[in-house]
């Protein structure tokens, strides 16, 4: 099945699953998160957190960035939508489909060339030479990089470190981060380029370099209440993820804090 009929697909299975919630008036309907595939681990230790402390249900989607946004504008029935690029998020508020001032931006990430971790690779690259080889030594993953945020970032990168003609031809992209980070951890491909929040939640890849965050756009993730579903159990999740608990956990899952939400 192509990407976007799966997706769509999903998505009207989860507006389904809600269908039936209304029923009993007493209890609010549980919110729906569009995030993009490189937050899985973090928001679900975030959402399960929300949900102790409010006793509110949140459904959560994860897709590319690049999906994500497309499903919106078809009519996918989200609350809160979650992004790994602010173009995007740009995008999406340009056709008037963001509550106006809800958006925020509190986390950022790295990006990293990772390799299986067997058999182990002894020294961190160091230099760009070595950075070459290792990319040379076979077929690398790569989210889709017109379209998915990491995959735009690593050829910026790879582009501003003079490599991308190098590698170009090599490149296997994928429909997010997450099934680039799966080739690498199935030995699939020889290396490929993530961010280091999924290397780092996997331990079958190891990081070998990490990217100079000057050779790519500034990674962040902005969030927002999408138009018209600013209700008040939304907004207080909104709340919780710009919240002391919310960051702990974004850092411990390896994010950084943007300097202008700390």
């Amino acid at each position: 099945m192509i990407p976007a009929l799966r997706f769509l697909l999903t998505t009207f299975l989860l507006a389904a699953s809600l269908s039936g919630t209304s029923a009993n008036p007493s209890r609010a309907e549980p919110i729906l998160v569009f995030a993009a595939a490189s937050l899985q681990d973090v928001m679900t230790d975030v959402i399960s957190g929300f949900e102790a402390e409010s006793g509110q249900d949140v459904v959560v989607s994860f897709a590319g960035s690049s999906a994500v946004a497309r499903q919106l504008e078809y009519g996918a029935p989200a609350d809160v939508v979650m992004l790994a690029n602010v173009n995007w998020m740009d995008h999406l508020k340009s056709r008037g489909l963001l509550t106006a001032s809800s958006e925020k931006r509190i986390f950022g990430n790295a990006l990293a060339l990772v390799v299986p971790s067997e058999p182990k690779v002894p020294l961190a690259v160091r230099d760009m030479s070595g950075l070459s080889q290792i990319l040379k030594t076979g077929r690398v993953a790569m989210a889709l990089v017109e379209a998915v945020p990491a995959g735009i970032y690593g050829k910026e990168a790879l582009t501003s470190l003079g490599l991308w003609q190098t590698v170009e031809a090599h490149v296997v992209e994928t429909d997010n981060v997450r099934a680039a980070l799966s080739l690498v951890a199935l030995g699939e491909v020889a290396s490929g380029i993530v961010y280091v929040t999924d290397a780092l939640a996997d331990d079958r890849v190891q990081i070998v370099a990490q990217f100079p965050a000057d050779s790519h756009g500034e990674i962040v993730y902005p969030a927002a209440i999408v138009a018209g579903r600013d209700r008040p159990e939304v907004i207080e999740f909104m709340t919780y993820l710009s919240g002391d608990v919310a960051r702990r956990s974004f850092v411990e899952h390896g994010f950084k804090l943007l300097e202008e939400a700390r």
